[in-house]
């Protein structure tokens, strides 16, 4: 998480608000990313090359007021907080009570507060921030991209490797036996 700073030398302050950015950054790309992996499965199959799932076009990728639209609907908010309570350590660290108030309160109040900036946000604004938007939306899809690719090709090489991991025990076993 430290850019171009020794960890030592980042006040916790600085630390804190680089999280929180990310974190934001992550749960709005999430929302990106629930409608174009809908659109790119009703594509069928011949949007997948190999068993990977393709590329979305940059045409694909829903603006900002279509994803809080569909955060105030509900849709995507468990998502959302599935992706960002994974991998947060205060919410690792909590018994399961208090998880469980949490996304409750979280489940509410995000639809909640995406009404709210829908309602009383400028159009203008939203005009404004719209090609930060699609830049982050575009960033957080190339890392989504990569950590698929990246859990397919682990997935490809151990279905490579069970034959020889096979052949390894039964020889282990036939040593034991013999």
């Amino acid at each position: 998480m430290c850019f171009y700073y020794k960890e030592a030398e980042m006040s916790r302050k600085v630390k804190r608000m680089v999280v929180r950015v990310a974190l934001v950054a992550m749960a709005l790309g999430i929302g990106v990313a629930v409608p174009v992996v809908g659109q790119e499965l009703a594509r069928g199959p011949a949007a997948v090359v190999e068993g990977m799932p393709a590329a979305p076009a940059a045409a694909d990728v829903p603006g900002l007021v279509e994803v809080l639209t569909m955060l105030a609907q509900g849709l995507g908010v468990g998502a959302v907080l599935a992706f960002l309570f994974e991998n947060v350590g205060w919410f690792q660290r909590l018994e399961g009570k208090a998880k469980w108030w949490v996304i409750f309160g979280f489940s509410l109040g995000l639809p909640l507060l995406a009404q709210i900036a829908l309602e009383f946000v400028p159009a203008d604004v939203w005009a404004m921030l719209e090609p930060y938007w699609k830049a982050l939306a575009a960033g957080f899809l190339a890392w989504l991209g990569s950590q698929v690719a990246y859990l397919w090709q682990k997935a490809q090489r151990a279905r490579s490797l069970e034959p020889q991991v096979e052949r390894m025990l039964q020889k282990a076993q036939r040593a034991r036996a013999g």
